[in-house]
């Protein structure tokens, strides 16, 4: 991760300091100072990069008057003369690009508080860091407006300059959210242009609390503290920061492991995330193919699915993609097209056939009546006749025009089928389907199993339904043995009820000798 850091701080009279001093030392330029009337030429300063000046209206202007301007309209001894932010410029940048984030920066300090913005970029030194790349950027404390002259009018105080109720009353909680706020648009703005340069490195404002960094901070030493530590004097807050190196060292091993293995465990689940993801993908594509398949064959019984399931998969791989170009929509387009032209070919072949068997009783009472008159005759002949050759005339010119069309058609029937072919050909061959060849295979062992079950089911339902209507026959054939029986009893009881009655009529006549 490159370097964060965009600090604020005011430049003021109060702490001795001069705006036009500020910005002549950072610029390496030479200016005098009209208040005080002190010369400030620092031109023989090496190390400022590039500098410049940017105004809200764009038009920039000269930096003597600028700074001149933004102290006489400060009238406070301990008024604010400017406002400097201090930028570490990412050392993965090229010097053009460290220029153009600086300025983009610059111009979105002046669009947005109205202010005059001088900035200046400082290589790092030859002792130092040196990926310590780094811009000073100076703004007015007050905003810039141009009177009718072009020249510089310094009005009222600026947002950041303002206190925290006055803020308030613009609907800006205190000063601290306004300063956040700019320092979230040089992360931004510094971030896109690392993206743009395709730099994986980020810069990060949060602290290493914030971002979950197991590592404290070290101590700033200041300008005269790392004066002493580049001579090679060691000084306590060196010792400081030296020590919390080497906590911090031992820290980041431990944290590098931890992170190692967090890693690998993070890989394993995307992996398998990865892998469940592939495999519902392609059970997704399995199940849409089944679907096209029964789609277009859903007019089928289930033992006919199950047969062309199972012989498109006998068939092998080029079964199945012929299948698949079968059930596409410019298949059935094309054939639907080549069945029109064989449709029209009938038709005409009937007209034809229609015209023709009405030309043939025509001619032969023609030629029957040409053979039996003479030449003069058959020049001058008689209505009826004229009237049959008129007839047959039209009737054979209807025949040449259908004929005509007829083989226009058989042409383009010829035509068709060929280019057909090609296509069916070409499309069956082609890399497109060599997914959905593998994808119909499943489908289709999906759908013969599927058949197969429940064929299988329809079977067993056949058998028991048999079974129950054999028990069924046998309960009733045993219900009407038991019926006949029942019937037969009953008459044996009338039977020998009516022979009963006969032997008390016979027992009641009368005895001989009565």
């Amino acid at each position: 991760m490159a370097l964060y850091r965009a600090e604020t701080k005011p430049i003021s009279r109060k702490d001795g300091r001069s705006a036009v001093a500020a910005a002549a030392y950072r610029s390496g330029a030479s200016l005098v100072d009209d208040r005080t009337g002190n010369a400030h030429d620092y031109t023989r300063r090496r190390g400022v990069v590039a500098t410049g000046i940017i105004t809200p209206d764009g038009q920039g202007c000269e930096r003597n008057a600028l700074w001149n301007g933004a102290e006489a309209a400060e009238k406070r001894k301990d008024g604010r003369t400017a406002r400097e932010w201090v930028l570490a410029l990412p050392a993965e940048l090229t010097d053009a690009q460290r220029l153009d984030l600086t300025a983009q920066f610059s111009r979105s300090l002046a669009e947005r508080f109205g202010v005059a913005v001088d900035f200046a970029i400082h290589r790092p030194g030859k002792e130092g860091d040196q990926r310590n790349h780094h811009a000073h950027v100076l703004t007015t404390t007050r905003q810039i407006s141009r009177d009718a002259s072009g020249a510089l009018v310094f009005g009222d105080k600026a947002q950041p300059e303002l206190s925290d109720a006055q803020l308030r009353k613009q609907g800006i909680e205190k000063g601290a959210v306004l300063v956040e706020e700019v320092r979230a648009l040089w992360e931004a703005q510094a971030n896109s242009a690392l993206e743009a340069a395709g730099e994986a490195a980020r810069i990060d404002r949060r602290s290493l609390k914030a971002r979950g960094v197991d590592r404290a901070p070290t101590v700033h030493l200041g300008p005269s503290v790392t004066a002493l530590e580049r001579r090679g004097r060691k000084t306590d807050a060196g010792n400081i920061n030296r020590a919390i190196e080497q906590d911090n060292e031992r820290k980041a091993a431990l944290t590098a492991e931890i992170i190692d293995l967090q890693a690998e465990r993070e890989r394993l689940r995307a992996q398998a995330a990865r892998d469940e993801e592939k495999r519902q993908r392609e059970k997704a594509r399995v199940i849409a193919e089944r679907d096209l398949y029964l789609k277009a064959r859903e007019n089928y019984r289930l033992d006919e699915l199950r047969k062309r399931t199972a012989a498109e998969l006998a068939g092998g791989e080029d079964s199945l993609r012929r299948g698949i170009v079968k059930d596409s929509p410019e298949y059935a387009q094309k054939t639907g097209d080549i069945r029109e032209i064989e449709a029209n070919i009938r038709t005409e072949e009937g007209k034809l056939h229609t015209a023709e068997r009405d030309l043939a009783p025509h001619e032969v009472a023609i030629l029957e009546w040409s053979s039996d008159v003479g030449f003069f005759a058959r020049l001058r002949p008689p209505p009826e006749i004229q009237e049959r050759k008129n007839q047959a005339s039209e009737l054979k010119s209807e025949i040449r025009q259908i004929s005509g069309i007829l083989s226009g058609l058989r042409a383009t029937l010829e035509t068709a089928t060929r280019l057909f072919k090609k296509w069916f050909e070409a499309e069956v061959s082609s890399p497109k389907i060599d997914d959905r060849w593998r994808y119909r295979s499943l489908a289709l062992d999906g759908v013969k199993r599927e058949c197969d079950r429940q064929i299988s089911e329809q079977k067993s339902l056949e058998r028991v339904s048999r079974t129950a209507r054999f028990y069924e026959g046998e309960k009733l054939a045993q219900l009407k043995l038991e019926q006949a029986a029942q019937a037969w009893k009953q008459h044996e009881a009338r039977e020998q009820a009516r022979l009963d009655q006969i032997e008390d009529d016979w027992d009641d006549s009368p005895s001989p000798g009565m």
